[in-house]
Formats: structure tokens, C-alpha cells, sequence
């Protein structure tokens, strides 16, 4: 099972509902590490900026273009027709690759893992934009009895709306993760400053 399969089946609410769960967990747990780090006031050390952005920039948001891409063919077309071939298997392919690479890239080299206020905006942006989409498409009201979509700008429409979705559901993804990285390095950067402090020779304890 993809991963796309996975997010839009019957599980979706169960998997929302915890997401949501989780993100606002973490988003406590990474304001506690800042304090106890000393960053709450600004923006933390970005370990590896350099290698990141690069990523991010050369790697993810490709991605995420060909996620919106894939994800809008591949609306437009099985809107219209019943039938599945290899074409549309391909860009199904496609779609769950590059829903993997975006969600990854993003999710550990993008803004979003700058700070957890990053990786919260980006997660509520994400989930506004897919219940926006899946409202959207909703509301269109398109089909024939059979469930098809005869005239082509309706099915231009709705494959926008499926890429949306997709977008939606990547972006919030990569935010869920991005929350994750952030925990991870601040849990390792105060176990090194406190390794650090107990080397030093002849400090003063208490």
C-alpha cells in the first residue's frame, strides 16, 4: 500500500485526528527544549544550513511540483474515464514518489524544521488547504451516473483540486516531520552543551 493510498482510505479521519494529536504534542515538547535551551526568543541554530537549504531547494521543491503535477493528471484523467492502464499506473508512480521525496525533503530541510511556530503554521496552513480542496471538489457536484466527468474544463477543475489535495496532505506531512527533526536536534544539542559543561576542568558545581 502507498503511502497516498494509505492517507486518502478508510483511515483518513483515525490518521487526521492524530496527526493533529501528535503535532500539537510536539509543538509543547519543542517550546519546553527551547526554554531549556535558552532559544525561546529567536530562531535556533540550523545544524547543516547550508546542505539543507540546497536540498530543500533542489530536491523538494521539484518534488512538491511534480506531486501537484502528477497528483493533478492523475485527477483529470480517471475523472473521465473507468478504465486504468499503464499510463495512468505510471502517474500513480509518480505521484507516490514524489509525495515521499517532497514529505522527506521538506519535512527535514525546509523553514518548516527552522522552528517548531514553522513547523505549527505549516501543518495548519496544510490541513486548511486540503479540507479547502476536498470542499471544493465537493461542491463542484460533477459526474454523470456513472461517476464520470464528460466535459474536459470540468475535469481540468477537478484534477486542480485533487493536485490541491495532494499539496495539502504533503505539506502537512512534511510539517508533522519537521516537528519531529526539530525535537531530535534540540534533545541532542542540550545533551552536547551539557557533556560540554561537565568537561570543563574546574568549574564550579552548584
Amino acid at each position: 500500500m502507498t503511502p497516498l493510498n494509505l492517507i486518502l482510505g478508510n483511515q483518513a479521519s483515525a490518521i487526521l485526528v492524530l496527526s493533529v494529536v501528535g503535532v500539537v504534542l510536539l509543538a509543547g515538547t519543542a517550546a519546553v527544549l527551547d526554554f531549556l535551551g535558552g532559544t525561546s526568543r529567536g530562531l535556533p541554530p540550523f545544524t547543516f544550513a547550508r546542505l539543507r537549504g540546497a536540498s530543500f531547494v533542489w530536491l523538494g521543491l521539484p518534488a512538491a511540483l511534480m506531486l501537484a503535477i502528477a497528483g493533478g493528471a492523475l485527477g483529470a484523467i480517471s475523472s473521465g474515464s473507468s478504465e486504468t492502464g499503464h499510463g495512468l499506473d505510471l502517474i500513480l508512480w509518480c505521484a507516490n514518489a514524489a509525495f515521499i521525496v517532497a514529505v522527506l525533503v521538506c519535512g527535514l530541510c525546509s523553514p518548516l524544521a527552522r522552528h517548531w511556530g514553522l513547523g505549527l503554521a505549516g501543518f495548519a496552513i496544510g490541513m486548511g488547504g486540503l479540507m479547502l480542496f476536498l470542499a471544493m471538489i465537493s461542491a463542484l457536484g460533477l459526474g454523470d451516473a456513472a461517476g464520470l466527468i464528460s466535459h474536459a474544463s470540468d475535469r481540468i477543475v477537478f484534477g486542480v483540486a485533487v493536485g490541491g489535495v495532494f499539496l495539502g496532505l504533503a505539506l502537512g506531512a512534511s510539517a508533522l516531520l519537521a516537528l519531529c527533526a526539530y525535537c531530535g536536534e534540540r534533545i541532542c544539542l542540550l545533551l552536547l552543551a551539557r557533556r560540554h559543561l561537565r568537561g570543563q576542568p574546574g568549574r564550579a558545581v552548584g
